[in-house]
């Protein structure tokens, strides 16, 4: 079987609407080491894939069609001067799957983001707002995670002059899949899961409160936070206390202490002993945006100017 033919068998199997340059490569490498697909031998060099390796072969499956550079990236009026795609193209559709939403797609492009803020509160149905744009949250350490990720799925396994393809931080365009997209950077390390049926991910649902406290800016602004919990803190409880005692910002302790505590009347003891982190004489707010005004909880020591 010829090499190139394998590597789009695999794509497919893989039904994924797209791909990127650092998995396509790994999929190659993979290939190469099994020697065979699908019971049948492939015809091989006998040194692992090299640069050069790789972009023949994607040449070879752009030149069938196989593969093309993703339009939302790569507009076909340029793919001309994208010399065939190979040479700068680093996001691909596979043309024998069908194609993704912007959740999926996004979820596929960078292995650390997750569906956030507005976005996953709508995913919840915590709110009835309906976001202008496809909120995402992705590590500012970027680089970190990505080292992470490549000890993870190469190991020890790769000599130090062996050619690996670079798992890449895209620049994205402001619409993916005609949904704008908006892609926030954070050092928050929260719990993520997986959308059931779906590719994408999302923040857990305590997290996404804990967001609503972090960013209300991002969550529909202050007043209709406190809305949310209001009518959602509740049954999600055990959720969001977990979530606040991850956090290390002492002022996301206080402010959700505040609200279950004294809004809500739920006196849990894993609830107040977040009062541990109220600050006498500081100027605390609960609304981070909106001035501050005398009125204020004497047991979390923090301004209500929201509410």
């Amino acid at each position: 079987m010829k090499f190139h033919e394998a590597v789009q068998r695999m794509l497919v199997e893989r039904g994924l609407p797209v791909v990127v340059e650092y998995e396509l490569f790994r999929i190659l490498r993979e290939l190469h080491f099994a020697g065979e697909y699908d019971g049948r031998k492939l015809r091989l060099t006998r040194n692992p894939p090299t640069r050069d390796r790789y972009r023949n072969v994607v040449g070879k499956l752009l030149s069938d069609r196989y593969l093309r550079p993703d339009p939302d990236f790569y507009p076909s009026e340029d793919w001309g001067r994208y010399d065939r795609g190979y040479n700068y193209a680093r996001v691909f559709r596979v043309s024998d799957v069908p194609d993704g939403s912007a959740e999926d797609i996004t979820a596929i492009l960078d292995p650390f983001c997750y569906i956030s803020h507005l976005s996953a509160m709508q995913r919840y149905s915590l709110t009835n707002r309906i976001p202008e744009a496809l909120n995402l949250s992705t590590p500012k350490n970027w680089s970190v995670a990505r080292d992470e990720k490549i000890r993870a799925d190469y190991g020890d396994n790769v000599n130090s002059n062996e050619y690996i393809a670079p798992l890449s931080q895209l620049t994205w365009p402001e619409t993916i899949r005609r949904r704008k997209v908006v892609l926030h950077k954070t050092v928050r390390a929260p719990a993520i899961k997986n959308i059931r049926g779906s590719i994408a991910r999302i923040a857990a649902v305590g997290e996404t409160f804990v967001q609503t406290l972090d960013r209300p800016e991002l969550c529909g602004g202050m007043e209709h936070i406190i809305e949310v919990w209001d009518n959602h803190a509740t049954t999600y409880l055990d959720e969001i206390i977990a979530a606040v005692d991850h956090a290390k910002e002492s002022i996301i302790k206080v402010r959700a202490g505040y609200l279950l505590d004294e809004r809500l009347g739920i006196h849990d003891h894993r609830v107040l002993a977040w009062v541990a982190f109220a600050q006498r004489g500081g100027s605390r707010k609960l609304d981070a945006s909106a001035p501050y005004v005398p009125k204020f909880s004497e047991k979390w020591m923090i301004s209500l100017n929201a509410g």
